[in-house]
């Protein structure tokens, strides 16, 4: 088996246009966003909250008091609008914006979507909800401090989460965008070892027909030749972005690399099930991959900034599955809004994509003979 990994390593490096699209291609692309770009920074986005205040209580005005703070900020994470509960409603189901506070004894949220702004949302109500326990369990324990804890005030502890006191680049969504686009190009290394399964096809596919060597041996081997080529031609792009550009990659750097195992994987598996449609003309299924890897990663929004969350606005379910748009989403969990239910989430869809895909193609690949060769 290591005999054959080894020569299936070899024949994908000698193909010159692969190690382009999949290596030098991203790298290339990479180096003109930072050439334009240069270290442009932005804030974090304003998120447009409606505010109700359901009763007077201590609890309730502290609520208020917290939120107001926040919105006072430099940062300006949110912009409060004080409604009564049916008009807040109203601007809710019209999408005017993205939730509603309820101010009162026990706080509460609304919210209609599953997005990064409603996380945000979420995570400023628990942060309260923390700080206030606090305040009980210190006025339980110790009275006499508690003065001094709520001198120090709510600011204090809300600028030190990332939520609320973050600047990030505003334009390294496009460098998350192509590392979604980097891993979708992986179908290129998948195409390519498809093709050279094929009798039909390719010389290599026809010799490897006629061997000794069993079908699901050279199936399991290619596989995990373009898999390993794929990731480190990743490791590569991860490390010239972050250690050559200085490109702001921060968080659990094995939580970034378990996006691209993931996000790689199905990028060679797609490749893999666009080269068994052999009946196509060869030309036919380059463009497929080529408009594949583009059209996913312009609605990831590498192309034109926002196209990810107009998206999600419109037609969540493209960002589902979408998974240019997913592996940038799991970036954004991890790197910007520290988000582990989201990070989590997107890394089982795109487990399932690739199980999926996988399983599709390889059952293909297996059961494809022919009549004469």
């Amino acid at each position: 088996m290591f005999h054959l990994i080894k020569y299936c390593l070899i024949t994908i490096i000698r193909e010159k246009s692969v190690v382009f699209w999949s290596m030098l291609f991203p790298i290339l692309l990479g180096t003109l966003f930072y050439m334009s770009f240069g270290s442009h920074k932005t804030e974090l986005e304003t998120i447009d909250v409606a505010l109700v205040e359901i009763d007077n209580s201590e609890m309730s005005q502290n609520f208020i008091k917290f939120l107001e703070m926040i919105e006072d900020d430099n940062d300006k994470l949110v912009s409060l609008e004080k409604l009564s509960k049916e008009k807040a409603n109203d601007k809710l189901e019209n999408m005017e914006v993205t939730g509603i506070y309820y101010a009162c004894e026990e706080p509460e949220l609304i919210v209609t979507g599953n997005n990064i702004n409603s996380s945000i949302l979420k995570s400023l109500l628990d942060t309260f909800n923390r700080q206030a326990q606090m305040y009980i369990d210190i006025a339980m324990e110790n009275p006499a401090k508690i003065e001094e804890v709520i001198n120090t005030g709510y600011k204090e502890f809300v600028n030190e989460t990332t939520l609320t006191g973050k600047s990030v680049d505003g334009m390294v969504q496009y460098f998350y965008s192509l590392i979604g686009m980097a891993c979708m190009f992986g179908s290129f290394i998948g195409y390519l070892v498809s093709t050279q399964l094929q009798a039909n096809v390719t010389a290599l596919g026809l010799r490897r027909a006629v061997s000794a060597v069993s079908k699901f041996k050279q199936i399991i081997a290619s596989a995990f030749a373009a898999v390993f080529v794929h990731y480190v031609s990743l490791a590569v792009l991860l490390s010239y972005l972050h250690f050559i550009l200085k490109i702001d990659l921060s968080g659990n750097i094995f939580k970034l690399i378990g996006i691209c195992l993931t996000g790689g994987f199905i990028g060679v598996s797609l490749g893999i099930l666009v080269g068994t449609l052999s009946k196509l003309p060869d030309g036919m299924r380059i463009g497929i991959l080529v408009a594949e890897g583009l059209v996913l990663s312009f609605l990831a929004g590498l192309m034109i900034s926002g196209i990810k969350g107009l998206v999600e606005e419109n037609c969540p379910i493209l960002n589902k599955i979408n998974p240019a748009a997913v592996i940038t989403d799991a970036i954004y969990s991890v790197s910007v809004y520290d988000d582990p239910g989201r990070y989590t989430t997107d890394i089982v869809i795109l487990i399932i994509m690739s199980l999926v895909v996988g399983i599709v193609t390889f059952i293909i690949t297996r059961r494809e003979c022919y009549d004469s060769i």
